[in-house]
Formats: C-alpha cells, structure tokens, sequence
C-alpha cells in the first residue's frame, strides 16, 4: 500500500427483521462484504462471520464469566477476545493468535472505537446516530485482509453486545441504572 492510498471504509449495521439478529458488512458502494448470523442454541448462541458465503469466523461467547469474553475460531488460528469489567469506556484485548495485544477502545457513550496493537491505529468506527437501527462506519487504516476481518470480528462482537445490553436493560428494569 502506498502512502496516498485512501484508507477502506466499511459499514456495519443490524439487518432489520431478523429473528436471529443478523448483521452485514457492507463498503462504500453497498455491496455485502461479510454477513454475521447468530446460530439457534439454547444459552450460548455462537455467531458466523461468511465472506462470500464461505464461513471465515465463529464467536462464541464464554458461559458464566464475569468480564465478556469471547472465543473465536478462523481459518489460520484460534484466539480469545477479553472485554474489561470495569472501566468507563468499553474495552477488548486480543489474547492469542498473531493480533495479540490488540486492544479495540471504545468512546464515550459508545459512538467510536479505534482497534490499536502496540501504539499503531489499525481501525476507527463512527457510530451513525440518525439511523433506525445500530451502524458504524470502519475506516481500516491496516490493508491487510487479517486486520480487516479481526475489525470485522470486534464491531460484530460489538454491536451484538449492545443490542442484548439494550433488549436485556428494556426487559429487565426500565430504570437508568439498570
């Protein structure tokens, strides 16, 4: 890549009308670039990243743990994501596999995020705020085809996070401190 090339931006939301809360991946020109799709299980659901139709990831979240944390399984290699238990601002570390030590940070009130490994940004998203539904833009300032799928993998860990924070908090206790 050379220095002039213009980083690649994708956009990922929540498909509406989706039982199992499916969400695309989509570029610039709106062409599904990965799908991720929640398999039916009765406590743990493991989700499916596809490019193309060929499964590149699963995630599945660890039962009963306090801190989030996810375990992910790729083509090239196994690894866990670790979110922090308390901080302010959403965090999540990578443990394992050629990403180790990635750390993706999240903003105030949760509208971005920068995926950072050893100082250097190898991502930022912007949550859309006049949407129906969730959606952030990613600019992927690292080309290669792996950062771009552990971006993918985060934000879709991500965005499935928040919808069960908001369906279980809505559910559970209406209240602000719920």
């Amino acid at each position: 890549m050379n220095d002039y090339a213009a980083p690649k931006t994708l956009h990922i939301a929540r498909k509406l009308l989706s039982l199992l809360g499916k969400i695309q991946i989509t570029d610039d020109d709106d062409n599904v670039v990965y799908e991720a799709a929640a398999q039916w299980r009765w406590f743990i659901r493991p989700w499916r990243i596809t490019q193309d139709g060929c499964e590149v990831a699963v995630v599945r979240r660890k039962f009963l743990s306090f801190a989030p944390t996810w375990y992910v399984h790729t083509n090239d290699e196994n690894f866990e994501l670790r979110g922090k238990l308390w901080s302010w601002r959403r965090q999540v570390a990578v443990v394992g596999g050629r990403f180790d030590g990635a750390i993706l940070r999240g903003g105030l009130w949760d509208m971005g995020f920068e995926l950072s490994r050893h100082g250097q940004v190898m991502a930022r998203a912007q949550a859309k705020i006049m949407t129906l539904r969730t959606r952030h833009s990613i600019e992927l300032l690292d080309a290669s085809p792996q950062a771009e799928l552990l971006t993918v993998i985060l934000m879709t860990t991500l965005v499935e996070q928040k919808s069960e924070k908001s369906s279980l908090g809505a559910a559970a206790d209406p209240s602000p401190h719920g």
